[in-house]
């Protein structure tokens, strides 16, 4: 009987599994050789692996793709002659290079291919990203509701972690029928799963570009009723020989290709889905065909019925190219927010500097042509002979960096006298901006050195050399030689020429920043409209942006206690009378009056006076501030504080002149002696609302029962059982005041 055993080792090397193979022995006077079980196990055939089967697996492949794609040859396509120059469209359709395996480049060419032949007049995206564009539309929408407050999420918009799918396969963008969304299913079969994924991710899209769009109409003075972008929504399916069954198959047009996304929601699910399937892809015709049937005659029908009804829609080829040219800012990201002082009048003393800081505002800088071709590159040298260009092109070209990408650390090295414009720059910036740590500024030369302060192998720094160091531009290149990124900025064109062989060799590229387009001098700054708008405005750092949750919970209490006795008492605190408290019933239902609750923080009262002066329109009919124990902390000195919150207060009854303002007194402290100073601040501003009863009729609140526990050491946030109290004594102010009417003074 015939035995099965492994190849016994050959010229001393052992076989790999691969070269395994089963052996027939029929030699006779052979025995066996004796081994153990497990030997005897894994010598059978079924425990070898046998390739050689794969090997047919994937020879199969190969001969299905070589079915599928006639063109393609295995054992030509290594070796391909250009296309010539002189062929026809057809020819150079069907040239067998490239060999395209996704189905989304040839809905992309079906639409080129009818752009060109027939002049239908379109801008193609094809796998456009939208978060940017949905992002920055958040940014300026924000803007216009939460103010100061929007800023801070720019970073934050730009360094998104959302990973949901935020890209649509083909965005077509046409003047007169608006923007037609793809989203391709490369599939045989669309079944139900495959058919909610894409309703998903065109709704999203739809609701991006429609933000945009109502924007832009909002901007020209249209309604949403009368002016309204079309968007159509189709599903590829280049793969599926027959259209999908729809249940809303039968429905009219005019209810179903072009629902706006802020209509109801009846009208959103009764949205048809529209497609795309192999046959219209067979050839140019074909495709032709489709157009006219899935997009030029339900919109012209569409247009008809909107004439007949004296309803024509104004969203015209004037607002598509807004839109378009927004969309092209944003994706190539030449737009960068950039603070700004109000005035320039830097004549003023350092004491009215001091008390008088100009206002902040938030301005568009758009990138020069040649600045945004060099933004990204690693190792540039920078010409000019303008200071303040070169000055505002770093100042510019770093903030761009802190903000696309937060781990990058960048060193810029100044002279003593440019090292002020920088620090100033740099910290109106972060007034806004939620983190801007990572730049260093130096004005020591010796700073790049490899023994310096800081390394120079360092691959995620980068080093900017001013054009006013104490050093010549050979000097810089010799220290920067083991630099992996940096950027110089000079005014010596001559040594420039000297270098120009070591710049070669280095891979350093040379840019001229005189060299600008005389258009560019025709592109101001824009300062961004800001507006804060909601029905309750705390002005203080008392409230962290932990409890923000916690004030939404509170504010929802009908009963709080009763604290009429103490302004009875012109706001001497009675403790006896404090134990005595009774729980009083609000006139007024605080979750329906206090829907929209949003801060200004700053911290110091300055600070806060700055911020407020950012905006254009302030509108909130309740207006509670708290302010001064940053000052008081730092300064001690309670006449000071008290004149910054009167003018404080002043400013914002400009800003809100009807609206009911509330003046917080400052809470008790563990020390007796800053008691002191507290009760001097608290008869001051007392007397400061019944001074300016006639003139500004604010109102104070006090909060002598609040005890010192409830709040921080240095009085600058509650604890969660303080703010419970605290926010209680606001409601009961805003009943006993403003709704009952009660007179304070």
């Amino acid at each position: 009987m015939s035995a099965v055993e492994l190849q016994p080792e050959m010229s001393g090397q052992i076989l790999t599994p691969s070269d395994v193979k089963p052996v027939l022995q029929n030699q006779p006077g052979q025995t066996e050789p004796v081994q153990n079980q497990d030997s005897k196990s894994q010598q059978h055939p079924l425990h070898q692996y046998d390739l050689t089967i794969m090997q047919k697996f994937y020879d199969l492949c190969l001969a299905k793709f070589n079915e599928q794609n006639p063109k393609w040859k295995p054992n030509e396509w290594m070796q391909m002659n250009p296309m010539p120059a002189h062929l026809s469209w057809e020819q150079k359709y069907e040239w067998p290079n490239p060999t395209c395996l996704s189905q989304k480049q040839r809905v992309y060419e079906a639409f080129a291919r009818l752009a060109r032949e027939s002049g239908e007049p379109m801008i193609l995206l094809p796998n456009f990203e939208y978060g940017d564009l949905m992002n920055f539309d958040r940014f300026l929408q924000s803007m216009r509701q939460d103010g100061i407050n929007s800023i801070g999420k720019y970073k934050h918009f730009l360094n998104s972690k959302d990973m949901r799918k935020t890209e649509c396969d083909l965005v077509v963008i046409h003047p007169r029928f608006g923007v037609l969304l793809f989203e391709v299913k490369e599939c045989d079969h669309f079944d139900v799963k495959r058919r909610s994924s894409a309703k998903t991710h065109l709704n999203q899209a739809r609701s991006c570009f429609d933000s945009i769009a109502r924007f832009i109409a909002e901007v020209k003075g249209f309604q949403l009723s009368e002016c309204r972008l079309p968007i159509s929504e189709f599903v590829a399916l280049p793969n599926v020989t027959e259209c999908p069954f729809t249940n809303n198959q039968n429905m009219t047009v005019k209810g179903d290709h072009n629902t706006s996304a802020s209509s109801t929601t009846s009208s959103r699910s009764s949205r048809q889905l529209n497609f795309l399937i192999k046959k219209d892809l067979e050839n140019s015709a074909d495709f032709a065909k489709w157009w006219t049937r899935s997009v030029i005659e339900p919109k012209t029908q569409q247009f008809q019925l909107a004439e007949a009804a004296n309803k024509p829609n104004k969203f015209d080829v004037n607002l598509m190219n807004l839109m378009v040219g927004f969309i092209n800012n944003v994706k190539n990201n030449s737009i960068l927010p950039v603070v700004y002082a109000q005035t320039e009048d830097f004549a003023l003393s350092q004491e009215a500097k001091e008390h008088f800081q100009p206002a902040l505002n938030i301005h568009a800088e758009f990138f020069k042509p040649t600045h945004e071709k060099c933004r990204s590159w690693s190792k540039v040298v920078l010409l000019s002979k303008d200071t303040e260009k070169i000055r505002r092109t770093i100042c510019l070209q770093t903030l761009w960096l802190l903000l696309n990408d937060s781990q990058k650390k960048i060193s810029v090295v100044c002279s003593e006298l440019n090292k002020p414009y920088y620090e100033e720059f740099f910290a109106r910036q972060r007034k806004v901006y939620n983190s801007l740590n990572n730049l260093r500024i130096y004005t020591n030369f010796h700073s790049c050195d490899s023994n310096g302060q800081h390394t120079i192998k360092n691959n995620g720094e980068v080093w900017i050399f001013d054009s006013a160091i104490n050093g010549s531009l050979r000097e810089v290149f010799e220290r920067v030689k083991e630099m992996k990124s940096y950027w110089i900025f000079t005014e010596q064109e001559d040594l420039v020429a000297q270098l120009n062989t070591e710049m070669t060799n280095l891979d350093v590229n040379l840019v001229k920043l005189d060299n600008e387009v005389k258009q560019e001098e025709f592109m101001p700054l824009i300062k961004f409209p800001m507006r804060v708008k909601c029905d309750l405005l705390v002005v203080s750092d008392l409230i962290s942006y932990q409890q923000t949750n916690l004030v939404n919970k509170f504010v929802k209490s009908n009963t709080v206690l009763n604290q009429a006795m103490n302004y009875q008492n012109n706001g001497q605190y009675d403790r006896y009378h404090s134990q005595q408290q009774q729980l009083h019933q609000l006139k007024f239902n605080p979750t329906k009056k206090f829907r929209s609750i949003k801060f200004i923080r700053g911290g110091s009262i300055d600070n806060l006076r700055t911020q407020l002066k950012m905006h254009d329109s302030i509108v909130a009919p309740v207006v509670l501030v708290h302010v001064g124990d940053e000052d008081l902390f730092k300064t001690r000195d309670s006449t000071k504080t008290h004149e910054h919150i009167k003018e404080l207060t002043t400013l914002i009854r400009e800003y809100l002149p009807n609206s009911f303002v509330i003046l917080s007194t400052l809470m008790r402290r563990r020390s007796r002696s800053e008691n002191g100073i507290i009760n001097d601040v608290n008869k001051g501003l007392i007397n400061f609302c019944r001074q300016t009863k006639s003139e500004l009729n604010c109102f104070y609140m006090l909060n002598n029962h609040l005890e010192p526990n409830y709040h921080t050491q240095e009085g600058r946030q509650l604890t969660n059982k303080g703010l419970r109290v605290y926010i209680d004594n606001v409601l009961f102010a805003v009943d006993y005041f403003l709704v009952r009417n009660n007179k304070q003074h």
